[in-house]
């Protein structure tokens, strides 16, 4: 019996296979992000429509090529006159390529084209290691904008947060930047610095940050049991690996006898397609549809056909603005099928698909990415630049409580409340009788709000231990606090009473009035 009941969804079949790119996004200081790439196309369809298909291809083909053909002169005429007569005489290879990025740049914010040395770049696997600050960022409406930190990493520990706006970079304008292009700008030998002015929503003023770069190892998969008896399990991006690390945890908390699962995908900025898939299929019912793509009369599906996994337990998957691309395609199915309740806030919106086209110049390999087409949840929702609405809505810290809780973090007080204190602290702290005012601890952590009051740094309890929790050197802290997870536990012990309250009526008949 499923968690939740769930939605009837009638499909039709098939796979893919083709080098596509979902999202776009790249990681801050990758060589491009594996994480970005997926690898699948669609299979050949019976032999009289693929040879109808190929033909009718090759006409457009044909009609499109003569279209180019007979815009070339003046495309070439430009091109001659501006090598013959700017002031700066620039070299041909030089107005070529600005010609290519310029045509690319009034399509959409993640067509683009690769130099030689930057297809190079995308070809190498870093295998999910690699030097830089340790964020993800992509566009977003033409703006720079950071997806997401990654945890315990530069840029995380700097304060960034998903939906920041990056204007300038080492002092220079990122206006009219593709992400590639900022990548390259934010890539340097680890110990080295860069300086990112950013505008945050809520903030009047841009912060200047200067973030140390570092090596950076990327740990897609995190799961615990929580004390509530729920299992947890956090996918910080969709690599290689990640399906069968996700599965090896289901199976670790069913063993445990978990009473429920979350699946917190909040700041996971996508990745690979097949990984995607094969993380949603653990949940879903064969034959259930996952996603599919829609572009230039080319319809691909991806459904259920093989499970890593399979569980029943009742699911909340949590969300945030900084869930993209894969990461919405997970969370999309698992709402459209009826598997979930998603939980947190709406997503960022990346749902455009991107095929790498290598071009051969010589002895010399350029590209040109374009995008190919969207990808629709399986209720026909696109969610380009729109993103997917939870069930339930949970609250975000506003723009003066994210301050104030970093603050918080980095503060001496911080310091002061967890010297010489184990990593117990809050444990022990929610230990204590309601009246106690004169304990030791007691009174460390009144000087410890104090302090912080002193330096105008207001923050609720539930705020203030979530902080305190970040800082303890117990990793469970950092679940059994946060407030959201907390939401989503709670939530899975009302519907586990619930079912358990329909399965275990009453010895009694209920009296009739």
């Amino acid at each position: 019996m499923r968690g939740f009941p769930p939605i009837l969804i009638s499909i039709s079949a098939m796979s893919a296979r083709l080098p596509l790119i979902l999202g776009g996004f790249l990681v801050v200081a990758l060589r491009l992000a594996p994480f970005a790439i997926a690898q699948d196309v669609p299979v050949p369809p019976a032999e009289e429509e693929q040879a109808a298909t190929e033909a009718a291809e090759e006409l457009a083909t044909l009609a499109d090529v003569d279209s180019v053909v007979t815009s070339l002169p003046l495309l070439g005429e430009v091109l001659a006159r501006t090598k013959q007569n700017h002031y700066d005489d620039p070299a041909v290879q030089q107005l070529v390529e600005g010609a290519i990025r310029g045509l690319l740049k009034t399509l959409d914010p993640y067509s683009q084209y690769y130099t030689a040395e930057a297809y190079q770049e995308l070809q190498t696997d870093t295998r999910g290691k690699f030097g830089g600050l340790g964020m993800y960022i992509g566009l977003k409406q033409s703006r720079l904008t950071i997806i997401s930190p990654i945890e315990d990493t530069p840029a995380y520990r700097a304060g960034v947060t998903s939906g920041d706006i990056i204007t300038d970079i080492d002092g220079e304008s990122t206006a009219g930047i593709t992400a590639d292009e900022a990548a390259r700008k934010m890539r340097g030998e680890p110990g080295t610095d860069v300086t990112i002015t950013i505008a945050r929503e809520g903030l009047d003023e841009p912060l200047t940050i200067t973030i140390t770069r570092d090596i950076i190892t990327v740990i897609s998969v995190k799961f615990r049991r929580l004390e509530d008896n729920i299992g947890y399990v956090r996918i910080t991006g969709f690599m290689e690996p990640t399906a069968e690390a996700v599965a090896e945890a289901i199976e670790s908390l069913e063993a445990d006898g978990v009473d429920g699962l979350i699946l917190d995908l909040r700041s996971n900025p996508g990745g690979l397609l097949s990984s995607a898939v094969q993380v949603a299929s653990m949940f879903l019912d064969e034959g259930d549809l996952i996603v599919y793509t829609q572009g230039r009369g080319k319809h691909e599906e991806f459904f259920v056909t093989q499970k890593l996994t399979d569980t029943d337990l009742p699911l909340t998957v949590l969300v945030n603005n900084g869930s993209a691309s894969a990461s919405e395609i997970v969370a999309g199915a698992l709402q459209a099928n009826g598997r979930a309740i998603l939980m947190g806030n709406k997503t960022f919106g990346k749902a455009s698909v991107q095929k790498i086209y290598p071009i051969q110049e010589g002895d010399r390999a350029t590209a040109v990415k374009l995008t190919i087409a969207h990808y629709y949840t399986p209720d026909d929702i696109d969610i380009h630049e729109v993103g997917i609405e939870p069930d339930v809505k949970l609250a975000a810290l506003s723009a003066l409580e994210g301050r104030m809780w970093r603050r918080a973090r980095a503060s001496d007080a911080m310091r002061e409340l967890l010297k010489d204190e184990g990593g117990d602290i809050l444990e022990r702290l929610e230990a204590r009788r309601p009246r106690d005012t004169t304990s030791p601890l007691t009174r460390k952590y009144r000087a410890f709000i104090d302090a912080l009051e002193d330096d105008s740094i207001i923050l609720g309890n539930e705020l203030l231990r979530y902080a305190i929790a970040l800082e303890t050197v117990d990793d469970a802290d950092d679940y059994e606090h946060d407030p959201q997870v907390r939401s989503a536990v709670q939530y899975l012990r009302a519907f586990e009473a619930f079912r358990n309250l329909r399965v275990s009526p009453s010895a009694e008949a209920p009296t009739e009035l």
